[in-house]
């Protein structure tokens, strides 16, 4: 199995551990060849090549993310045209969102459509013991010249999935590098329908198949107990893990299983912090009380637009800014540091609409936030929206949805996505009422002025100098957000010194501070 996460943040993977678990457990093997220029050099085709060549699989899978499948099928073509004799298969999210363009593509023997756990299984059982292929659920194939597809299998039921093997990632090398982020799911789907997101399409596939009734049968959840044996279970084996990230799509969306979840952290004694995500429509007093006492430590929301009209037109996200306010409210009220996820350069979207997004944020006065522009996923309703606007030069080879839009909205707005994307937290402090948003009109303004040429040529200083300018302010005490972690995120000056003081005081580790960070 090779799983590339080139250009992007590094980490284990749910879905392949839940693949190396069932096979394990039916007597097959999983070699997994995690790409990442993060933690090793990525591998060229002949080295790929020479590895197949010398281990000889009995299959060759490909994970796929979008951002990542040039790459896999300039790989598949090589292997392709040195190693012939290989059956190849491919799985992962592109292949449900554009299942005909990596069909049609003929560079795979199988192409897996929707959620692989057993379908895999049946596959590698059928190949290993000479038994037809074509009809197996979830594959698409080829007899010849003549495109087979076949209708995807009912959701694995979570309570019956055998334990998920992350032991197929080089764990210490990657918790090395996360410097102990662990992340986890312990549910599958979620019940919105946000245009940039591809749940809706993958519900809709299965709905369409008659191997899901509705929605509901999509959001599953693993059972608590064996979620807690799995976190201790991790634990134990990986002692690096310092912080487990919950990276289900909504962990708060039933207020009784948060509840539920947060007692039996309690009860076996995990005692490692976590992270979860919130939804702003289902989040309150109650889960945010839970949720501290068992050690929660941040709740991310999706936040994305301060415009109502780009959340229900574009974004199909429903909710009011009054409800944004209502739930990052109620996670301060217990402490809990809140992160919030904001997107520009959307389809149709006007600057004053963008500035509504950066006050918005500049009312709730998050811990942090994350901005990014946003991309167009093939598959995805948003893909359709913004399809007018798409610049294919520009969405070709782009690994990651930080560094430029690739829709094209004219010189005057591509230039200020490109001045916001260095320096959102700039106007952000500039629309507070904290004490240093004066400081930050005159910088914006400056920066508002200039023309293109001038930015291109001053922006990477500017960009360092937040750091100079923000340590200035902290010595004064003045609150203000600052490029902290990421090139992308905003985080309040006071959390920063709230950390330094516990790291200096010996109440946390180098590492622990710097998972603090990454939320």
């Amino acid at each position: 199995m090779v799983y590339p996460q080139i250009d992007a943040p590094l980490g284990t993977n749910h879905g392949i551990a839940s693949l190396a678990g069932v096979l394990h457990a039916n007597g097959h093997e999983l070699d997994l060849m995690h790409v990442s220029e993060k933690y090793q050099s990525v591998p060229s085709s002949k080295e790929i090549i020479g590895y197949i060549d010398r281990t000889k699989p009995g299959l060759i899978g490909f994970s796929a993310m979008s951002q990542q499948y040039d790459w896999i099928a300039e790989k598949s073509r090589d292997i392709r045209r040195v190693l012939p004799e290989f059956i190849q298969v491919i799985g992962g999210v592109h292949c449900t969102m554009v299942p005909d363009e990596v069909h049609k593509s003929r560079l795979f023997d199988y192409v897996c459509v929707g959620e692989g756990d057993y379908a895999l299984l049946e596959l590698m059982d059928a190949i290993e013991n000479e038994k037809p292929t074509q009809t197996l659920a979830n594959f698409r194939s080829w007899i010849g010249d003549v495109p087979i597809v076949n209708p995807v299998a009912p959701f694995p039921d979570l309570d019956e999935l055998p334990p998920l093997d992350y032991n197929v990632f080089d764990m210490p090398a990657v918790m090395k590098e996360t410097r102990g982020w662990m992340g986890i799911l312990t549910s599958r789907g979620c019940p919105y329908k946000c245009t940039y997101c591809f749940n809706i399409e993958i519900v809709e596939q299965y709905i369409e198949d008659g191997a899901a009734k509705n929605v509901k049968a999509f959001l599953r959840h693993f059972p608590i107990d064996v979620m807690m044996n799995d976190l201790i279970k991790l634990k134990a084996e990986n002692p690096q893990i310092n912080t487990f990230i919950f990276d289900d799509d909504l962990f708060t969306l039933n207020t009784e299983y948060v509840i539920k979840f947060c007692d039996a952290y309690i009860e076996h004694e995990v005692n490692i912090p976590f992270v979860v995500n919130g939804h702003v429509n289902c989040f309150e007093a109650t889960a945010a009380s839970a949720l501290k006492a068992a050690g929660c430590i941040i709740v991310k929301f999706g936040l994305e637009s301060g415009s109502p009209r780009v959340r229900r037109e574009i974004l199909k996200r429903h909710m009011k800014n009054e409800q944004i306010v209502r739930s990052f409210h109620a996670a301060h009220a217990y402490n809990l540091h809140s992160s919030a996820f904001i997107m520009f350069g959307l389809p149709y979207e006007s600057r004053e609409e963008i500035m509504e997004t950066i006050r918005l944020c500049a009312e709730v006065k998050m811990g942090r936030f994350r901005w990014a522009l946003f991309f167009p996923f093939k598959g995805t309703a948003g893909y359709d929206i913004a399809k007018p606007l798409i610049d294919e030069s520009k969405m070709s080879g782009k690994g990651n949805y930080f560094d430029g839009s690739c829709l094209n909205f004219g010189p005057s707005h591509d230039l200020f996505l490109d001045k916001l994307s260095r320096l959102c937290n700039w106007y952000v402090n500039a629309e507070t009422d904290w004490e240093c948003a004066q400081i930050y009109k005159k910088l914006v303004d400056t920066v508002e002025a200039m023309d293109r040429d001038t930015w291109l040529a001053e922006r990477d200083e500017l960009v360092a100098y937040d750091r100079d300018l923000s340590e200035d302010l902290i010595s004064q005490n003045k609150i203000h957000y600052t490029i902290r972690y990421s090139n992308v995120m905003g985080v309040r000056s006071d959390y920063i010194q709230q950390e330094r003081e516990q790291l200096a005081a010996g109440k946390v580790d180098q590492a622990v501070a710097y998972t603090l960070d990454q939320g």
